[in-house]
């Protein structure tokens, strides 16, 4: 049994299919695509965390042989621990 469409019908049926076909393909691609660029961000930030991280190893390194003054070296520390606080703030930004 042969079916016979006419005009409408057929740009109505080859219209659905390349709508369904639009879904699909952004289905398909879509999804591992947003998933590729999280993940880039994600590690991006982890990048800084640690740029960061070392960077107030760094800062806060105290040579063996320098006597500081008690008051200085507290100071020191307060501003080590604050930037250690913003440091883990923003790892638990990330991981959010």
């Amino acid at each position: 049994m042969a079916y016979f469409y006419d005009k409408t019908q057929l740009f109505v049926l080859t219209s659905s299919q390349f709508l369904t076909t639009l879904q699909l393909l952004g289905l398909l691609f879509g999804f591992p695509c947003l998933n590729t660029v999280m993940i880039s961000v994600t590690c991006a930030q982890f990048q800084k965390l640690k740029a960061a991280i070392l960077d107030i190893r760094q800062e806060h390194k105290r040579p063996p042989h320098v006597q500081e003054d008690e008051q200085v070296y507290k100071i020191a520390e307060c501003n080590l621990q604050g930037k250690l606080n913003a440091s883990i703030r923003h790892h638990q930004e990330i991981m959010e």
